[in-house]
């Protein structure tokens, strides 16, 4: 029962911080800066360190973690260019209306905020303390999740409503993935190339496609501040969970 509450708190939260960054439009740059931070931090902090652990417990080789990461950046990459080749104006892609990569990019974060799911009910069946040193780190990660998910769907240019819809299914996604827990047993060798299959994606989206749409939202001298708090963010969650082991 803890595990279902916390999960369902940390969907409240995704969906409030996804709210506030649709909120802020006279601040696009800052939160597009924000969100390429929290993506870019969410890679480099959480995905891959966290797979790199999967992958030496399971006999697994770094090599394989990379690979998938680097499959991850170049599919995306591939994705967003094709359907510019015959575009009148190919240089233009971080603001082509409906791009499918916005939804491919918010429904990764919502995968990753299933397993984390998943992990807060596993760990609330192990300890409660456990339970709730895990939950409490995800939990304040799940803000910049939600403004994430806004900022890349805004970032592609998809509807509101689109952005609505997308903002639920990742607030939905913890709790699922909680009762779901006692069902999935997902192997450690699944769970470490998707886990690096999309920190390649959250690199690819947050340096080339979030960055330029933040300054070219707003030239402001504080974006480069607004990314950096955004990887920073992330570190601190990662911090606090870094506190279970």
């Amino acid at each position: 029962m803890q595990g279902l509450l916390v999960t369902g708190l940390a969907g409240a939260i995704t969906f409030a911080g996804g709210l506030i960054a649709l909120r802020t439009q006279v601040h696009r740059g800052a939160v597009y800066a924000f969100c390429a931070g929290a993506l870019i931090g969410t890679a480099l902090l959480a995905l891959i360190p966290e797979a790199l652990e999967l992958a030496a417990g399971g006999g697994h080789g770094p090599h394989s973690l990379l690979l998938s990461t680097v499959v991850g950046f170049f599919v995306f990459y591939v994705l967003e260019n094709l359907p510019h080749r015959e575009a009148a104006h190919p240089d233009v892609l971080h603001h082509h209306h409906g791009h499918p990569t916005g939804l491919w990019a918010a429904g990764g974060l919502a995968v990753h905020s299933f397993i984390d799911g998943i992990a807060i009910g596993e760990a609330f069946d192990a300890d409660s303390g456990l339970g709730w040193t895990l939950a409490l780190g995800i939990t304040l990660h799940k803000f910049a999740d939600g403004v994430s998910v806004a900022g890349v769907m805004q970032g592609t240019q998809q509807t509101h409503r689109a952005t609505i819809g997308m903002l639920l299914f990742a607030a939905v996604a913890p709790l699922a993935g909680a009762l779901a827990a006692p069902l999935l047993d997902i192997s450690s060798g699944l769970r470490f190339l998707l886990l690096g299959w999309f920190a390649g994606v959250f690199l690819y989206l947050g340096a080339t496609s979030l960055l330029p749409a933040a300054h070219e939202a707003g030239g402001s001298r504080w974006l480069t501040g607004f990314a950096i708090s955004g990887a920073a963010f992330v570190y601190v969650s990662q911090l606090l969970i870094g506190h279970i082991g």
